[in-house]
């Protein structure tokens, strides 16, 4: 367990970094952040004292999906893999300050047997088909906008050659 500090709009990690270690916010508060090319930046957490982040896409082996940030200052605790099964099963101290939060927040997106888990999941599900949707959509209209560049600059030009054309020829 390491622990690291972060001054106000210091980035803790970005989406498509791997993700190596998940975190636990020991003081201050954390933005997760959905960036895309053209709206650009959209903050879709805040997290504070207590609270756990990257932990889902550690327990997957996924790059992250999203940008961590710091709020202000702020102190964490940055656990590997390997030191989460450790904190979990052998250190009954470091378990206690861990599992409330990963558990409640695990339990949400995997138990099976309630409403609020299919909600989790959904909300996490929804998420990722929207920001990929609209990732999609803008690479479509910027795609679309340089294609009618294409076709307007040789108008632009001919029109222009049809102006100059006027003064020089009488």
């Amino acid at each position: 367990m390491n622990r690291c500090s972060f001054t106000d709009q210091d980035i803790i990690y970005r989406a498509g970094d791997p993700a190596s270690v998940m975190y636990f916010i020991k003081a201050g508060q954390v933005e997760l952040i959905d960036e895309f090319p053209e709206t650009g930046r959209h903050v879709t957490a805040v997290l504070g004292p207590g609270k756990v982040f990257g932990e889902v896409d550690l327990i997957h082996g996924r790059t992250r999906l999203s940008t961590a940030q710091a709020k202000g200052e702020v102190k964490l605790f940055q656990f590997t893999e390997t030191e989460l099964k450790e904190a979990l099963f052998e250190n009954h101290v470091k378990s206690l300050m861990l599992s409330r939060t990963l558990y409640e927040h695990l339990r949400d997106l995997y138990s099976d047997n309630n409403l609020e888990s299919e909600l989790a999941r959904l909300r996490v599900e929804m998420h990722q088909t929207v920001k990929q949707a609209v990732m999609d959509h803008e690479a479509r209209v910027v795609k679309s906008h340089n294609g009618m560049m294409a076709i307007a600059l040789p108008i632009v030009m001919l029109v222009g050659l049809v102006i100059a054309l006027q003064f020089v020829l009488p």
